[in-house]
């Protein structure tokens, strides 16, 4: 792999452990990541500022006091139509997991339903270790945007096999958010070891997210 710069639109759906997941339940809300950086590594702490839009209930903020994953948290400013947090959180998962690759974050991240919209910059195999760290962590990492591909293009840069398993797996829904089929069941459909497919999808991606 080299070390060209890439960038990428990933869909990456909070887990439960991180309280961003309560946006499932607040659809109704606007939320944005405007800025966050590690404050501890030891464990793995982070402080985020967040722009919530609409009208936030008393019920959002009783949840936020007993989710496991805030430290603390303060109201920097409060409307009738929005209001800025500072949080403090437990994060060992998304914050290390960017630190850990070297990730870079286009700010503000758009966050709806769960689901945060990120474009990320980095070398394409920090990106593509970036995913599969997450994936492996068990959240569900949708690539949104890795350029416009017609099928002459994918065949110059896959070789036959990947450009066979890519074609496989966007037609079985693997990309799709949530995915309709795991790597088990894809492993099992195209008759290829997990462990073998796994390697493939990795060395594909790495092309994919390789090209503007």
């Amino acid at each position: 792999m080299n070390g060209s710069s890439a960038k990428s639109k990933l869909l990456i759906t909070f887990p439960t452990q991180l309280w961003l997941s309560l946006t499932k339940k607040y659809t109704y809300l606007q939320f944005e990541i405007k800025a966050f950086i590690p404050v501890e590594q030891d464990p793995f702490v982070g402080n985020s500022l967040i722009v919530i839009t609409g009208s936030v209930p008393e019920s959002f903020l009783q949840e936020l006091d007993n989710h496991p994953s805030i430290i603390s948290y303060s109201i920097m400013e409060r409307t009738p139509n929005q209001m800025i947090l500072n949080t403090i959180t437990k994060d060992h998962i998304l914050l290390l997991t960017i630190v850990k690759n070297m990730i870079l974050v286009d700010l503000p991240v758009p966050v709806s339903n769960g689901v945060a919209e990120f474009v990320v910059s980095s070398t394409r195999s920090n990106i593509d270790q970036f995913i599969r760290d997450l994936e492996n962590q068990g959240l569900i990492v949708e690539i949104k945007s890795i350029g416009n591909y017609s099928e002459d293009l994918l065949h110059n840069i896959l070789t036959p096999r990947q450009f066979e398993v890519y074609t496989s797996a966007k037609q079985k829904g693997y990309y799709e958010s949530p995915r309709q089929i795991t790597l088990t069941e894809l492993a099992r459909e195209i008759e290829v070891a997990k462990s073998s497919l796994s390697s493939i999808l990795q060395r594909i991606h790495s092309k994919l997210l390789g090209t503007s």
